[in-house]
């Protein structure tokens, strides 16, 4: 029997190229019993081709909704994951079984989104800052590009084989905020910093960034979003009254 956890996990697909691989995809989803899946801005349609692959997919793909962006395929998602094969900039990156073990336990309270980059490209830095953790495949040397439906395939397969020993959290969160909440608190996070001088104009998104991945570890709930837009509100009116 499948776990009512998968139904609380999107695969998310950015930039799709190949109507097949969109069909690949879920089949592979099918197998391991994941019923959600997003497309953000697809470069092909789902189309015959599409059908002819998903085999048993075919719910997947009729069911499948599309987004114009990545945040907005995200926006009710308390946790996300970003899959890439290659190393990023101060990232450090889980292996799927790792992932599997906190995605299954997150998708208990609320949303889990693990987002795939187009094939020829891969998630880029951008997109990598909407995730609260980043996923990497260990492959052989020299060969660390996979199809896109067997990155699906292989972490699907973790989360299935995860779902039967996951357990409560010791620190679970209470009410975890969704990503459309936490994205509108860095924008206001970034007005607030930048108004109060401690953001570079020229490149603002860099210190955000470690900002972003000091506060995505553990997630963060709907109270701890409200307090930090509340300290961001405060202080801007305490450094305009007194430059007032």
């Amino acid at each position: 029997m499948v776990s009512p956890v998968f139904s609380s996990i999107d695969i998310v697909l950015v930039g799709t190229l190949n109507s097949g691989n969109t069909g690949s995809v879920a089949r592979a989803m099918a197998n391991m019993g994941f019923p959600r899946l997003s497309l953000v801005n697809p470069r092909c349609k789902i189309d015959q081709q599409s059908y002819a692959m998903a085999t048993h997919g075919d719910n997947i793909l009729r069911s499948a909704r599309t987004f114009p962006s990545l945040r907005d395929a995200l926006a009710d998602a308390v946790y996300v994951y970003g899959t890439t094969a290659r190393s990023r900039r101060c990232r450090d990156a889980l292996e799927p079984r790792e992932m599997a073990c906190r995605a299954v336990e997150h998708a208990q309270r609320g949303n889990v989104a693990i987002v795939f980059g187009p094939e020829d490209m891969g998630l880029s830095n951008d997109e990598l800052e909407l995730c609260n953790e980043v996923v990497n495949i260990p492959t052989a040397p020299g060969a660390s590009s996979l199809n896109i439906s067997h990155a699906v395939l292989l972490i699907c397969y973790e989360l299935f084989s995860a779902c039967p020993e996951i357990k409560a959290s010791d620190v679970a969160l209470s009410d975890p905020a969704p990503v459309a909440m936490v994205e509108a608190m860095y924008d206001h996070m970034r007005e607030s910093l930048l108004e109060i001088g401690f953001l570079n104009p020229q490149n603002p998104e860099y210190t955000l960034g470690m900002i972003r991945r000091l506060l995505s570890r553990t997630g963060l709930s709907v109270p701890e979003v409200r307090m930090l837009r509340g300290l961001f509100r405060q202080l801007v009116w305490y450094i305009r009254k007194k430059n007032s």
